[in-house]
């Protein structure tokens, strides 16, 4: 038994030896493939652009100034000249360009301001007119909808009889603000 695993451990240490060898062989081969791997050419064509642009620039520049026979006082008082123009020209364009959004945006307050007070106004008749009905013997047992959309309240569902649909009508005209009262109670409905 001993001499079994004596010799287990021994090709144990014989695999690992040779996985070590074979790790260590592919090390040097990688390094060896580092050393004589060439760096990669540059690239002399940006430079080579660059350098033409600028010869370039300076090539117009000269035959610019040799056509033009103002001193170099007077290109730079004209250059100044039309950067002012153009400086006047833009503020006086962003002046009414904010005038503009200022007005836009006066107008867009005004009218959600208005749209807030319909609304808020529309809730309260709606309010008061849901109160009024509720307090009618008559038409509180019903199951009656009330919406009010600018100052018009429109009455739908269940009426018992004439009178209880021409009070409702009246009831629903009474708050202030109501505009029109749509009643389109149906006679003769059951309670919902």
């Amino acid at each position: 038994m001993s001499t079994t695993l004596h010799d287990t451990e021994t090709s144990a240490l014989r695999r690992d030896a040779a996985r070590a060898e074979a790790d260590a062989a592919r090390a040097r081969a990688d390094a060896e493939a580092m050393r004589t791997r060439r760096p990669l050419p540059r690239r002399r064509w940006p430079g080579l652009l660059a350098a033409l642009l600028v010869g370039g620039a300076i090539g117009a520049l000269l035959m610019s100034n040799h056509y033009d026979d103002r001193t170099l006082g007077q290109r730079l008082d004209a250059g100044l000249a039309a950067a002012g123009d153009q400086v006047r020209g833009g503020t006086a364009e962003l002046r009414q360009d904010a005038r503009e959004a200022a007005r836009d945006g006066a107008l867009a307050t005004e009218r959600a301001t208005a749209n807030a007070a319909s609304a808020v106004g529309d809730a309260r008749i709606t309010t008061a007119v849901k109160a009024a009905l509720a307090t009618d013997p008559a038409l509180s047992a019903l199951r009656i909808d009330v919406t009010t959309e600018a100052g018009v309240v429109r009455l739908e569902g269940p009426a018992p009889d004439a009178a209880a649909l021409e009070r409702a009508t009246t009831l629903a005209a009474a708050p202030d603000g109501v505009v029109r009262v749509d009643n389109r109670l149906v006679l003769g409905g059951a309670a919902r």
